[in-house]
């Protein structure tokens, strides 16, 4: 039967603050180059873990190189550069969209400003056809709305019947009951 295999024996290290026991392999504590002493006295100088700087493992070493890592670099500058691109592209299509609702808004206004005029002018249009029309009839004969006025009856002067009619009608239409004079 084999004896239990014991572990290293631990070292001792002194410093300034006295005596400490640490356990110590080639790479140092948890795997860090140096001694925990070297860290506390300011001496210890970091440097990437081999954990954490390996990269995944590949055929050729275990962390990359640096043409590997110069082409990560140009395909991240190659992405920041179409994101610029991106948002370029999209404060032009913004700036094209905002133009075109301005455009739309002011085409909104000029058409309620054209139909507010429209509708002054139908309503000047159908005053001036009320007065005309109120000026042709103002002008014929009160009795067949036929001719136009030309008789002034006596005694009252009215001026509202043509000749044929005013040389039948008995009285003047105004004055109702007032009988005519010839």
């Amino acid at each position: 039967m084999t004896p239990p295999q014991q572990p290293p024996p631990l070292r001792s290290e002194s410093g300034a603050l006295g005596s400490a026991a640490s356990s110590y392999s080639p790479l140092g504590l948890n795997g860090v180059p140096g001694s925990i002493w070297d860290f506390v006295s300011g001496s210890f100088s970091p440097s990437p873990s081999p954990i954490l700087s390996a990269g995944p493992p590949s055929s050729s070493s275990a962390s990359p190189n640096g043409a590997e890592l110069a082409r990560v670099r140009r395909q991240l500058d190659e992405a920041k550069r179409k994101i610029r691109q991106w948002e370029e592209s999209w404060q032009q299509v913004k700036q094209v969209c905002d133009a075109w609702q301005r455009e739309a808004q002011e085409a909104k206004e000029r058409a309620r400003v054209a139909d507010s005029d429209r509708q002054l002018a139908l309503q000047k249009k159908e005053e001036v056809e009320a007065q005309v029309i109120f000026q042709l009839r103002a002008k014929q004969c009160v009795a067949c709305r036929e001719r136009a006025h030309g008789a002034v009856l006596q005694p009252c002067q009215h001026h509202v019947l043509c000749e044929p009619c005013a040389a039948t009608a008995p009285e003047c239409p105004y004055c109702k009951g007032q009988p005519l004079q010839w």
